[in-house]
């Protein structure tokens, strides 16, 4: 009974690392399908803005890091796993490159971030 207990935690912890990695992957996804140019002005700022926090994001994590685990000690087995941060698909190159399309859009405007 409690090596079926340590197989389903481990399979859970397992789920939850992949569910917290597909999850991580959305953020820049969004921000690239983004069509800048049809937004108004105070949500082409916006956008700006966050083009900048998700690329001090990107530039801070590390690459994708997945770990798992099984020991013993004594009597007791255990079981776990570890995700670091994950990566988004895109880079904060493809990001930069994206804030300089929209940097000039604000000028055409007008605008200034």
């Amino acid at each position: 009974m409690m090596k079926i207990i340590r197989n389903i935690s481990i399979l859970l912890l397992i789920i939850t690392a992949v569910i917290f990695i597909l999850g991580c992957a959305g953020k820049s996804t969004e921000l690239l399908a983004e069509d800048y140019k049809t937004m108004s002005n105070e949500n082409i700022l916006r956008y700006y803005y966050s083009l900048n926090d998700e690329i001090e994001r990107q530039e801070k994590q590390s690459s994708p890091q997945f770990g798992i685990g099984i020991g013993s000690f004594g009597h007791g087995v255990g079981g776990g796993a570890s995700v670091g941060t994950g990566g988004s698909g895109y880079t904060a190159d493809d990001l930069r490159a994206r804030r300089i399309d929209v940097r000039l859009e604000l000028k055409r405007r007008n605008l200034n971030p």
